[in-house]
């Protein structure tokens, strides 16, 4: 292999290890970004679009894996836009299986594993998650440490427990300029440690906060 005319093989050999080196730290993932969660040497889902939002929500433990959290967006304003198809679409993803992009049939939601691909128009939003009492599946509100690890430990499905409630997330103001394209949900726990009902959204993967 000859090197460029003008340039000798020692620079040469230079400036292509360097654009090689360049190259490799580009693909490194980027703290905020989708890469937080898919390997940077993978591909994107099929059907991705680089310019909408990622809700993302890791995988949970035991029960509350398959309870269901709902999504609501939010206009500046306050009034709730989140079937508006003018300006807001849904699509979803197992992260077991990236490659394949799914669309809802009903109403826009995560499990434990999914993540929800926003389509938004420009503009400024309110996100927020909750979750319906009758969504729960029967959870178990733990109302000591010590009392709900002998609980579940046991199998006992019901105990001196808190009045079920509609679990609500903080609201999360998202702005379609931002360079922030992927958001984590995480569920709530007490002091001791035990899902107590609720939802983080966060840019960062609250599981490793």
């Amino acid at each position: 292999m000859s090197s460029p005319k003008g340039v000798s093989k020692p620079s040469f050999l230079f400036l292509l290890f360097s654009f090689l080196i360049t190259l490799s730290a580009a693909a490194q993932p980027v703290p905020g970004s989708y890469y937080d969660f898919i390997d940077a040497t993978k591909k994107l889902p099929a059907g991705h679009d680089k310019t909408s939002l990622i809700i993302y929500r890791p995988d949970n433990v035991g029960v509350l894996n398959d309870i269901r959290c709902f999504l609501r967006i939010e206009e500046e304003a306050g009034k709730d836009i989140t079937y508006d198809t003018s300006r807001i679409t849904a699509t979803y993803e197992w992260m077991s299986t990236p490659d394949i992009i799914r669309n809802y049939k009903h109403t826009y939601f995560l499990s434990g594993g999914m993540a929800m691909h926003l389509k938004l128009k420009k503009g400024r939003y309110k996100i927020s998650l909750y979750t319906p009492v009758d969504q729960q599946n029967n959870f178990v509100y733990p109302e000591s440490g010590e009392e709900a690890r002998t609980a579940l430990q046991s199998g006992v499905a019901e105990y001196s427990q808190s009045q079920p409630f509609q679990w609500e997330s903080n609201v999360f103001e998202y702005n379609t300029e931002n360079p922030t394209k992927v958001i984590f949900v995480t569920p709530t726990r007490n002091d001791n440690g035990f899902y107590n009902g609720g939802w983080v959204i966060d840019y960062r993967d609250g599981r490793k906060s």
